[in-house]
């Protein structure tokens, strides 16, 4: 059992929960928040030990946030909400969620491209071929925690465009619903441009139509991070999983 925050601390824990909440970021639960504010060593050390500066914690617990499965327990504190049943009410026309609902990314798919445009390019990137005439450049950061974009350049210096995306997300409670990208959303794209696992709030008035999130830069926010098991299992799988979409498709179409 981790050690409890002491009272001296609480101060420190509330003002790091107020820029949490000024960043768009879910609250942590105590449980979380115990070892960034009251370090191992301090909790074995009879000297005296540092706290680190409020804005080195703000840091370590947004970086740490955003590497985390949403659904693991005693993650986020008991007040941080998820998605109401109306949500996933298809009869609903009409829906604006209650409270801020933080949500991470499962699956992301470009609605502009067909799924066998895309099999043949992972195909191709599979074999180690390319398109000729064309470059694909590729930036990592440093912190998975904040990507930078990625960028598909044509020769005569075009920039490829993406989107509208359809997202697969999920709440704390592991329950899963898509969201659609009806206006131009700044981050959102496929690896690295937002990863697999990344986390997403949508905001207190996010519209939900028919049981789908209504995804516009209004109504929520992009936090970033990812989590690389996911990351991994969903570029691992992705050529497979759209092959058998492409053949349900085919399938319904012929029946």
């Amino acid at each position: 059992m981790p050690p409890s925050i002491p009272v001296s601390s609480i101060p420190l824990q509330t003002q790091l929960l107020t820029h949490l909440t000024i960043l768009s970021c879910p609250h942590p639960s105590t449980t979380f928040l115990t070892p960034i504010l009251i370090p191992p060593s301090a909790a074995t050390s009879s000297s005296t030990v540092r706290t680190p500066p409020l804005p080195s914690l703000i840091a370590t617990t947004k970086h740490r946030l955003l590497l985390s499965d949403l659904t693991t327990p005693s993650l986020l504190a008991p007040t941080v909400a998820s998605l109401p049943a109306q949500a996933f009410d298809l009869r609903c026309s009409d829906f604006a969620l209650p409270t801020d609902v933080p949500v991470q990314v499962l699956d992301i798919e470009d609605l502009s491209v067909s799924k066998w445009d895309i099999i043949q390019e992972l195909e191709s990137e599979r074999k180690g071929e390319r398109t000729k005439g064309r470059e694909i450049i590729r930036v990592v950061a440093e912190d998975p925690a904040t990507q930078t974009n990625q960028a598909a350049v044509n020769s005569d210096g075009g920039s490829r465009a993406w989107g509208p995306f359809k997202l697969t997300l999920q709440d704390r409670n592991a329950k899963t619903i898509y969201g659609f990208e009806l206006k131009k959303v700044e981050r959102i794209g496929f690896p690295p441009t937002l990863g697999i696992g990344a986390k997403i709030m949508l905001k207190k008035g996010c519209k939900v139509a028919r049981g789908m999130v209504v995804l516009q830069p209004e109504g929520i926010v992009v936090l970033g991070g990812r989590i690389e098991r996911l990351e991994r299992g969903w570029r691992e799988g992705r050529e497979e999983r759209l092959r058998e979409e492409v053949k349900r498709g085919r399938a319904r179409e012929g029946g």
